[in-house]
């Protein structure tokens, strides 16, 4: 009885460990493709709904061109808001870059 029981205890583990692999979804990527998220430009200027909208954007580019394109019509955009709301557009860099670009050293 003591074998069957270590025995059983092995397999419970061993299914247990398995368990992740098999709750993985065929849609969802391995988390090793998933791309981490980038900083986006002037996000203070913009809804959660448009931050979104920009990532769906920039995960639907392929090529580094499309992504290099998306990011700068979005720049473009993003530049003409602050203006329209009076806002220096140096600070619609995150706050590393800004620190970087005067200089500055990161906290």
């Amino acid at each position: 009885m003591n074998k069957l029981t270590s025995t059983l205890c092995g397999l419970a583990v061993a299914a247990l460990c398995a368990l992740p692999a098999w709750a993985q979804t065929a849609d969802e990527p391995p988390a090793a493709v998933v791309e981490p998220r980038e900083l986006i430009y002037c996000a203070e200027l913009m809804t959660t709904t448009e931050r979104e909208a920009y990532r769906v954007r920039m995960r639907a580019a392929r090529t580094p061109q499309e992504k290099a394109a998306v990011r700068q019509a979005h720049r473009d955009e993003m530049q003409a808001r602050a203006r329209a709301r009076g806002v220096d557009a140096m600070q619609c860099e995150p706050l590393r870059q800004r620190q970087r670009l005067r200089g500055g050293t990161s906290p």
